[in-house]
């Protein structure tokens, strides 16, 4: 009997551990459950603010107040080139070759941290940049209509460029980008202090050190303001964008010799000012500006000792109208360089002083219609346009749709307007800025300017976004060059010929989370 008395004994014992630890369990899962709730409200709260991601490719704090998204991005395109031109082994001319080319391959995270601060890094994987990192910053966002962001970001300038890569309507952006300072290490003040309505004011370098600042901190700065009628005025599913920004401020470019191992080496160094690509990754330096540095020791890439300072002044217009599936976008961009350097020569213990004044305009205007008929005013918000999502995603079964589907023109051009002792032949002088008159000496040439002062671009686009991570896009750009243009080359001078049009097609596969 007491034996079996210790065996109910024990059964009770395990039955009442058993409903201890189905109890224990239920706790647990309504604490869960209640947590999970809580981030999934959470979620949905700010899904639209890009604070937290539908996808889910992150983390979350229980609380809410704190998060982690996993970003990235990858561009793999390929390129057909037709510009006359003839071939050749010298590597200036690998702008003009076909080629599949991976053009971004991004990864990051961004998220909140205690909810009033928010942050990103991202790190870029290709490209000619020895430094791989891309964007890091903070942003206090307490109070929307002034917030405060440190370290390397987006200079607030430029509709096309505050559209990140993932939503942009062509391949490539306009002329007039490729003047714009984008990511740069600073300090910015934004807001939104009434709906409708954003603001930027920054300071910031143009390097990643002090290597290649200047000897003051920040001295470079830009500020933009934009306004979206639309909102303002209680217009539904439209947009009236009206925009402007400056960003002026001085800089500082190093002299080098070349680096074309094709011909003996220099002695006489030089720093470019401005250099434009024709649009959809053609010709390299359709046109390109330079000023002369330091004679040194002749070998290949070697600095000059001194600087030349150079301060710019960029100026820009935004107009957006949208209503329904129809966008038309337009930007206008107008910027003065200011140049002075100096060009000594050790072996004689003389200098000159180089100065010169550069003037660039860039306009475009483009025309872009969901054939899907998705919305531009939903991909609209903080003064630019984010990426578009298809009513129905691509896939195969009863119930998948075609994703969205997009056609877009955009007609582009720069032009340059450049001193009057310029010359492409070589044979050209600067100007003394100390007694502000011509060298006139062949043997003190100091600035030169290359190839056409004059393009336009028209490019043909149709894109299809399979899903709101997948996108496919085909452009055809049809440029004319206002005066015939070659490869910057040394290795042959003449026998590549020169031409005053190119036809680029292309297409690309994008990713991103």
């Amino acid at each position: 009997m007491i034996r079996g008395c210790q065996c109910i004994d024990k059964a009770l014992l395990g039955a009442f551990a058993l409903v201890s630890m189905m109890v224990s369990a239920s706790a647990v899962w309504a604490a869960d459950e209640a947590e999970i709730q809580k981030v999934i409200e959470f979620v949905k709260k700010h899904e639209k603010d890009g604070s937290v991601k539908p996808s889910g490719y992150g983390w979350i704090s229980a609380d809410g107040e704190s998060s982690v998204n996993l970003l990235g991005v990858i561009h793999f395109d390929a390129r057909n080139i037709e510009n006359g031109l003839a071939s050749s082994q010298d590597k200036d001319s690998a702008s003009g070759a076909d080629n599949f080319e991976i053009r971004r391959a991004r990864v990051g995270v961004n998220g909140t941290l205690y909810k009033d601060f928010d942050y990103e890094i991202i790190t870029n994987l290709v490209g000619s940049s020895t430094n791989t990192l891309l964007r890091a910053y903070v942003n206090y966002n307490a109070s929307p209509g002034a917030q405060v962001r440190v370290g390397r970001f987006k200079q607030p300038f430029s509709l096309e460029e505050l559209t990140s890569v993932q939503g942009i309507d062509f391949m490539e952006r306009s002329y007039g980008n490729q003047m714009v300072a984008s990511n740069r290490n600073g300090v910015m003040l934004h807001g939104a202090p009434i709906k409708g309505m954003t603001y930027a004011v920054s300071a910031y370098q143009d390097g990643f050190n002090e290597l290649s600042n200047t000897n003051q901190v920040g001295t470079l700065g830009a500020a933009r303001i934009t306004s979206n009628l639309a909102e303002l005025g209680g217009i539904s599913d439209a947009v009236i964008h009206l925009g402007a920004a400056v960003d002026k401020g001085k800089y500082e470019v190093t002299p080098a010799t070349s680096t074309d191992t094709g011909s003996a080496a220099s002695s006489t160094t030089r720093g470019t000012i401005l250099s434009f690509r024709s649009e959809n990754r053609g010709i390299a330096n359709a046109y390109r500006a330079q000023v002369y540095g330091d004679t040194v020791t002749a070998g290949y890439g070697v600095q000059a000792n001194n600087n030349a300072d150079i301060s710019k002044n960029l100026q820009g217009l935004e107009l957006a109208l949208a209503t329904g599936a129809f966008k038309f976008q337009s930007e206008y961009f107008n910027n003065t360089y200011g140049v002075s350097g100096i060009s000594c020569t050790v072996a004689t213990s003389t200098c000159t002083y180089p100065s010169f004044d550069l003037k660039v305009s860039a306009i475009y205007y483009e025309f872009f219609y969901n054939l899907t008929g998705e919305s531009w005013s939903s991909a609209y918000r903080s003064g630019a346009f984010t990426s578009i999502k298809p009513k129905a995603n691509f896939g195969l079964g009863p119930n998948a749709g075609w994703g969205a589907w997009q056609v877009g023109i955009r007609f582009s051009e720069y032009r340059v307007t450049e001193p009057s002792y310029f010359s492409s032949t070589g044979t050209n002088f600067g100007i003394n800025a100390r007694s502000n008159t011509p060298v006139t000496a062949l043997a003190s040439l100091q600035s030169r300017g290359e190839n056409s002062t004059s393009a336009n671009t028209v490019t043909y686009g149709v894109n299809w976004i399979l899903n709101p991570n997948t996108r496919i896009m085909i452009n055809y750009a049809d440029t004319h060059f206002a005066t015939p243009v070659g490869y910057l080359t040394t290795y042959y001078p003449s026998g590549l010929g020169t031409t005053s049009r190119e036809q680029v097609i292309s297409v690309r596969t994008q990713l991103n989370f």
